[in-house]
């Protein structure tokens, strides 16, 4: 069974592409081969979409991306 999430954050511009291009390399290596992760930026914010085999490695995508996305936030937001 298919499952899948999508996700947009919003905030200042600037903090976004700070995000995004922090994030960008992590979806280049695949942690699992049960998910698929897509980050994007569009109308000036960040979209996260995973598609994953089963309920199970979505779960588990999601607690590493959104985990991953709030540490880069708090980090983006400290510098600014």
């Amino acid at each position: 069974m298919k499952a899948e999430a999508d996700f947009t954050f919003k905030a200042v511009p600037e903090l976004i592409a700070d995000i995004y291009k922090s994030l960008l390399p992590e979806t280049n290596e695949s942690i699992s081969d049960r998910s698929v992760i897509s980050l994007t930026v569009e109308n000036d914010a960040l979209v996260l979409k995973i598609v994953s085999n089963d309920i199970i490695s979505l779960r588990s995508a999601l607690n590493t991306w959104l985990r991953l996305i709030q540490t880069a936030y708090d980090t983006a937001s400290a510098a600014a």
